[in-house]
């Protein structure tokens, strides 16, 4: 089943200062800390990647396809996750049948407030982020979502000056092009 949410994602220039925003924000409550790691797939449409989480026996992956547009500032991403248990022989079937796009390693802080997941980002050889993610309901329309998300915007001292394109995927091969 497809889910849908709203995103921002920004660049974040001091790590303590965000966090302690984020934490006031959402009155004092402490960030679930997650290790994860992203394996990117080709895929003919959206993006589709094995996101394996580390230190859980209860849910050690997911194979997520997501679909959003390539801007700044809000935007609509449609989703499907499914749980996975036999990661490693799904990662090598994927591997052999579309291919491997790249490998995100980070570690993100998830902070609850209302319906949006706040996430503090610190992605290995890339840097420090933000990513706010609207959980839309069925009845909530698109233009409601990105209100949410400039608030929260506002809110947390984003800059449309700090907001970023594409995924983090996206960024590490650009870096790694001469």
């Amino acid at each position: 089943m497809s889910s849908r949410n709203i995103e921002i994602k920004a660049v974040v220039s001091n790590f303590d200062e965000f966090y302690k925003k984020a934490q006031d924000l959402c009155a004092g409550q402490k960030p679930t800390i997650l290790k994860q790691s992203d394996t990117f797939f080709n895929s003919p449409n959206g993006r589709l990647k094995l996101r394996e989480f580390q230190a859980t026996d209860s849910n050690p992956a997911e194979l997520i396809f997501y679909d959003r547009p390539d801007s700044d500032g809000p935007k609509l991403s449609s989703f499907v996750k499914s749980k996975i248990v036999d990661v490693e022989n799904l990662k090598e079937t994927l591997k052999l049948a579309i291919g491997v796009k790249g490998e995100v390693k980070k570690t993100r802080y998830l902070f609850l407030y209302g319906q949006t997941r706040i996430h503090l980002d610190v992605v290995e050889d890339l840097g420090t982020f933000m990513e706010l993610e609207v959980c839309l309901k069925e009845d909530q329309t698109i233009e409601q979502g990105n209100e949410i998300a400039k608030n929260l915007m506002e809110l947390l001292g984003v800059k449309e000056t700090d907001l970023v394109k594409g995924a983090y995927m996206d960024k590490l091969n650009q870096k790694s092009k001469p």
